[in-house]
């Protein structure tokens, strides 16, 4: 069993965060010369970058398309795995995770603005190849799931090539939704921008997997822990399987020794079940998804053999 770290360090690790990120930076407007990195931000806020860096812009709303169509959004060139985030808070309402059709891996952030706010062609491909494999982990972050809460500057997936960019060169695909209307061209927004990605090292839940194997044929348990930055909200999860989610639960079992290392109530343990798994070696994570917002995390790994 993996035994919790201890009180001390945790509210230690926390204070320093929360110290460091009271400071002041500079920020640079979306369209400013090649791509660069955004600051990294305690509290952003207005309507931020959809991307983590500054990249060149060129408003191709409304440009000819195969098929007759015209282009509904902006295209925003980068390298695949450069974070999106969300550029206003709100809630995750859509995420799509397929290869297929015109839009690939998709998002959609309904924002508490009352827009809705669309990240297409996200990465499906293992990092450094254009395989499609199409691993969940490699187009969304962890704690990414409909309805999880998110906040403005927050990372939320990955740029990639997915749908009918493959045959382009990788970027994101951006949409605004605006109430009552429908799609909009918002260049004038995007060039005005805020580029900047908000830390969410002290508000990310955290925990441990303790134990994951095989426990009968094509079947795997998993066992372990988490909690919330803080307070006692019981954190949901999900077990990933080869970097797909497989199976979810809440970690609201007993587990008096996590109470007690951490001064917390003695029910944040979490027992997962994963059937019709095939035979096989198999990456076995868990991901802890956000009470509230402000990012998700990942417990530590275990390869796991199935029979």
């Amino acid at each position: 069993m993996t035994h919790p770290q201890t009180k001390t360090r945790r509210s230690a690790l926390i204070g320093a965060v929360l110290a460091a990120g009271s400071l002041a930076v500079s920020c640079v407007p979306a369209s400013s010369g090649a791509p660069t990195g955004g600051a990294s931000v305690a509290d952003p806020s207005g309507f931020v970058f959809p991307l983590e860096r500054t990249v060149p812009l060129s408003d191709t709303f409304g440009a000819p398309r195969s098929g007759g169509r015209t282009h509904q959004g902006q295209d925003l060139m980068a390298p695949k795995m450069t974070r999106v985030v969300a550029v206003v808070s709100g809630t995750i309402t859509q995420i799509r995770h397929s290869n297929a059709g015109n839009a690939g891996n998709q998002i959609r952030l309904t924002g508490d603005d009352g827009w809705n706010y669309y990240y297409i062609h996200l990465n499906n491909d293992t990092p450094g190849t254009d395989d499609g494999r199409s691993r969940f982990d490699q187009a969304f972050v962890d704690g990414l799931r409909v309805g999880q809460r998110v906040l403005a500057g927050e990372p939320i997936g990955y740029v990639g090539d997915s749908g009918n960019a493959e045959s382009t060169a990788p970027h994101l695909h951006f949409e605004a939704h605006a109430p009552g209307v429908g799609i909009v061209n918002n260049f004038a927004q995007l060039k005005a921008a805020l580029v900047a990605v908000r830390d969410t090292t002290a508000s990310r839940p955290f925990g441990a997997l303790d134990s994951a194997g095989a426990v009968a044929p094509n079947t795997i348990r998993v066992q372990g822990w988490a909690l919330a930055a803080q307070g006692e909200d019981t954190v949901p999860v999900t077990v990933y399987l080869n970097g797909n989610p497989a199976g979810s639960a809440t970690a609201n079992t007993a587990r008096a020794d996590v109470g007690v290392a951490y001064g917390r109530g003695g029910n944040h343990g979490f027992d997962v079940t994963v059937g019709g798994v095939v035979a096989g070696t198999h990456e076995v994570c868990v991901v802890l998804h956000n009470p509230t917002a402000g990012g998700g995390s990942r417990t530590n790994c275990a390869l796991v053999p199935v029979g």
